[in-house]
This record gives structure tokens, C-alpha cells and sequence, in this order.
């Protein structure tokens, strides 16, 4: 489906084009677009970049649970297994170390709501749906414009588990599970996928 996250009727379309092709079913969703817009102090980051960040990172993430939810509760029923929504937060939403957390005010703060939207919505929902985030670090994708090199680079001192950034797919085993039936207890909490970034002093590239 094309669409794009910011816009409350692109994600009905969404929705409504996932139930067509799926016979009315929905049992879950990740919820994986995101939006930086770092790389600047708080007090100098223009309007356009903050409202980028909140239009994709936190209102857009509303858009999408505002019609998952519905559809998701209509496919499982009363009477279970349960569905599954997973958000995609950051590190960032839940650790803010310095230096490497400069610039990443707008784009931390929008993950720390992820992580707090994501709790109230496990409340709201059980048990007849699951809600967690998942809080990746650096993880070679195409949000920045550089290949994987360029990735492992930057992530080298910052996640020393590895040594480098993460891949895809690292994350996506992660995804997987929380939303299948094998994750079936937990629910509203954040899941560090992060090469321990959270727990490093390190610099990014040009920090030290």
C-alpha cells in the first residue's frame, strides 16, 4: 500500500486495503515509519523539521493505532488468541546520553511518547490486543542516505556489542515474534534492540 504515515486517511486506506486483501482479517501491525530530522540543538531546529517529526512520529503512529485497533478487535473476537501491534520507538525514547544524544532532541522526545502512547494502549486494549515498542540503535536502513559501510561507521564506537550497526533482519526476527502467538504475556514494554547504545559512552563520527 502506498501512503504515507502523517495523513489519517492514507492510514484508513491502509487499513481498509489490508482487510480486502486478506478476507476481513487483521491479527497485527508494525508500525515502522519514522522521521529524524536531527542534527541540531533544540532552539535551533526550524518549524519544518518539528513538524515533520510530529506529524510522522506521533501523530502518525495515533492514525495508524485508530484504525488497527478497531479491525484487529474485530478479527480476534472475544475469545482470543490475541492481536498484536508493535511501534517502532528508538534508543533515543528511552536513554539520552551525551554527546551522542545531541541534535536528536525533537526526534528522542517523539520516541519517549511512542513508548508512553504504547503503555495506555496495552491497558486500553487487553487482553484483546498486545501492545509493545520495540527501541532499535543504529540500524543500516534507508533512513539516512549512506550504505552499510557508511552505517557501520557511524555506529562503530556507539554499540559495542557488535562493533557496527544493526541489519534489518536482526530487528525484524524481533518484530516477528512479538507479534505472534509465542509472545502471548507480554505486553505494553519497550524491547532494547539497540547493540547496547544505551549503555555506551562512545561518540558518534566528529563527537570526540
Amino acid at each position: 500500500v502506498n501512503w504515507h504515515a502523517s495523513s489519517d486517511q492514507d492510514n484508513k486506506r491502509m487499513v481498509d486495503e489490508t482487510l480486502a486483501a486478506f478476507d476481513g482479517q487483521l491479527h497485527g501491525i508494525f508500525i515502522n515509519a519514522g522521521f529524524y530530522g536531527g542534527g541540531m540543538p533544540i532552539h535551533e531546529t526550524p518549524d519544518d523539521v518539528i513538524d515533520g517529526v510530529i506529524n510522522v512520529n506521533m501523530k502518525g503512529v495515533i492514525y495508524a493505532m485508530r484504525y488497527a485497533i478497531p479491525a484487529i478487535k474485530k478479527t480476534v473476537g472475544e475469545e482470543g488468541p490475541s492481536g498484536s501491534i508493535v511501534v517502532n520507538s528508538s534508543c533515543m525514547g528511552g536513554t539520552v546520553i551525551g554527546p551522542k544524544s545531541a541534535g536528536a532532541s525533537m526526534y528522542s522526545a517523539s520516541k519517549a511518547f511512542c513508548n508512553s502512547l504504547v503503555e495506555t494502549a496495552a491497558i486500553e486494549n487487553a487482553p484483546r490486543i498486545r501492545v509493545n515498542t520495540i527501541m532499535p540503535g543504529v540500524v543500516a536502513t534507508s533512513l539516512f542516505p549512506m550504505d552499510e559501510a557508511g552505517y557501520d561507521g557511524v555506529a562503530k564506537n556507539v554499540q559495542p556489542l557488535w562493533g557496527r550497526a544493526g541489519r534489518p533482519v536482526e530487528i525484524a526476527s524481533l518484530v516477528s515474534y512479538l507479534l505472534s502467538d509465542e509472545a502471548s504475556f507480554i505486553s505494553g514494554t519497550h524491547i532494547k534492540a539497540d547493540g547496547l547504545w544505551s549503555m555506551s559512552g562512545g561518540f558518534f563520527p566528529g563527537q570526540a
